[in-house]
C-alpha cells in the first residue's frame, strides 16, 4: 500500500476518533454554519452535525477509493485526458492507471484534511461564550484552492506530454 493511501486511511480513522472523542463533550445544539466573519448563522443538533460529518467522510471514501477502482475496470477506461490514444495505449495503460489512482488518493487526502480541520474549528468554537469560528479557516481555504489549481496544472502537464 502506498504512503498516500495509508495516510488517507489514517485520516479516515482520525475523523472517526474525532467524532468519538468530541461527541459526548458537545452541547445538544451546536453552531454548525458560520458567516464570512466567523459568526454562527445556523445551528443544528449534535446528532445531525456529526451525522453529516460522518456521511461526508463516507462520501469522500467512496469518491476517492471506490470510484477510481470501479472506473478503471470499465472497458476502455473512459478517462477524458489530453493525448488519450497515447496514454491509453496498451503499453502505457498500467502507468496511466497508477498515475490516476495516485492522484485521486492525493486529492482525497487534501479533501479529508480540509474536512477534519474545518470540523475541528467548529468543534472548538462551540464551547466558547461567544461562538466564533477561528480566522485560520481563511488560510486553510486559500491553501486548499492553491493546491487544487496546482494539482490540475500538474495533471494537465503530465498528460500533455507524449
Amino acid at each position: 500500500m502506498s504512503a498516500p493511501r495509508r495516510l488517507f486511511y489514517c485520516l479516515v480513522l482520525l475523523a472517526a476518533a474525532q467524532v468519538l472523542y468530541y461527541y459526548p463533550q458537545m452541547p445538544e445544539v451546536v453552531a454548525s454554519h458560520f458567516d464570512g466573519r466567523g459568526a454562527p448563522n445556523d445551528w443544528s443538533g449534535r446528532n445531525v452535525f456529526f451525522g453529516i460529518y460522518l456521511s461526508m467522510v463516507a462520501m469522500l471514501v467512496g469518491i476517492f477509493i471506490f470510484v477510481p477502482r470501479r472506473s478503471e475496470k470499465r472497458i476502455g477506461f473512459s478517462l477524458k485526458i489530453p493525448n488519450r490514444e497515447y496514454w491509453l495505449a496498451p503499453e502505457r495503460l498500467e502507468h496511466t492507471r497508477a498515475f490516476f489512482q495516485r492522484q485521486m488518493i492525493i486529492m482525497g487526502v487534501v479533501h479529508l484534511l480540509l474536512a477534519i480541520f474545518t470540523v475541528q474549528l467548529a468543534i472548538l468554537a462551540n464551547p466558547d461564550q461567544e461562538v466564533r469560528l477561528h480566522s485560520s479557516i481563511g488560510w486553510a481555504l486559500g491553501i486548499y484552492f492553491c493546491f487544487i489549481i496546482a494539482w490540475l496544472v500538474h495533471f494537465r502537464i503530465h498528460f500533455s506530454r507524449t
